[in-house]
């Protein structure tokens, strides 16, 4: 791999139904600053609206758009990074908002240090009317360095500020297409991704010096089908990492259950408030179960999708 191919980065959005709403996102990475780039679209959409809308756009050399039937976030980020070029990898998500320096300081936080693997940065919510609803987020204040997956816990980054080097998911297969948003288990893709990059021996850094501001403004009302959602498919990963790997899944889960008993937490995670613990565990507990029941292809680490029960 040349020096120039290394340094290179392709940043990757999977959207669905959008729209032209996507065109924000698609302008601000194609404006970045400082790094040589690819950005990669990937539209799941079930009409013509999101390519229209993106066609005067297409003629960039820069940007590449690809069509198609797949289902399911975690998918279309494996086809965007599938047919990347390049060894850095950037993703986010079709509704936010991109400084020129991302990619930028990305790409410095692999050239920095060698042994990282995966990178999560801040995802700031865009202004909003509070009374009227949310704006889902991450932001932590510092980093942190995950060596190994007990660190996990410290580090719960979203996908839509997230680098990786293509090394480390071609060893991990991938994103778990179960997993995320339009999947089956309809979240914690990232989550799952990260513990495994950590059991594989790659170290995952969070940092607050990479950050995106995110415009999925919800209404209130959708809080609590948001809430189990993410608890679900976070009972999901655990369930699986459980069967697999008991004893330092078990550890995790211990410290996950303090941390919600205590309400601890090294960051601001905003999903609607922090209402609604009930929901959140009787989500978590259900989607511990399906993770536990549903068959995993022991090369791969993936759920194996012929075999998904309904709970």
């Amino acid at each position: 791999m040349t020096e120039q191919t290394s340094s290179r980065v392709t940043a990757v959005v999977s959207t669905r139904d959008r729209g032209g709403r996507v065109v924000r996102t698609v302008r601000d990475l194609l404006a970045s600053k400082g790094v040589a780039f690819d950005v990669t679209i990937v539209d799941q959409s079930k009409d013509d609206r999101t390519r229209d809308a993106l066609q005067p756009l297409l003629h960039d050399p820069r940007l590449r758009y690809l069509r198609s039937a797949c289902v399911g976030v975690a998918n279309g980020r494996n086809l965007g990074i599938e047919s990347a070029k390049t060894e850095l990898i950037a993703v986010t998500d079709d509704d936010c908002e991109i400084p020129p320096d991302w990619l930028q300081k990305l790409v410095a936080v692999f050239r920095d240090d060698p042994d990282i693997g995966v990178v999560f940065g801040n995802v700031v919510p865009g202004p909003h009317d509070e009374r009227a609803g949310f704006v889902t987020g991450y932001v932590r204040d510092g980093h942190f360095l995950a060596r190994d997956v007990l660190d996990k816990l410290e580090v719960e980054g979203i996908a839509a500020c997230l680098g990786f080097r293509k090394r480390v998911w071609q060893a991990l297969f991938g994103f778990d297409a179960m997993l995320g948003l339009g999947a089956r288990l309809r979240s914690a893709e990232e989550t799952d991704f990260a513990l495994r990059a950590l059991r594989a021996g790659y170290y995952v850094f969070e940092t607050s010096e990479l950050a995106v501001i995110h415009h999925g403004f919800r209404p209130r009302q959708s809080t609590r089908d948001l809430t189990q959602r993410n608890w679900y498919g976070t009972g999901a990963v655990f369930g699986k990492h459980l069967k697999q790997h008991p004893v330092s899944t078990a550890l995790l889960l211990s410290r996950l259950a303090r941390r919600f008993v205590f309400r601890l937490s090294p960051v601001a995670l905003s999903i609607g408030g922090p209402s609604h613990r009930m929901r959140k565990l009787v989500a978590f507990l259900r989607g511990l179960v399906c993770g536990l029941v549903i068959s995993v292809d022991r090369k791969t680490g993936h759920f194996v999708r012929s075999k998904t029960p309904r709970t």
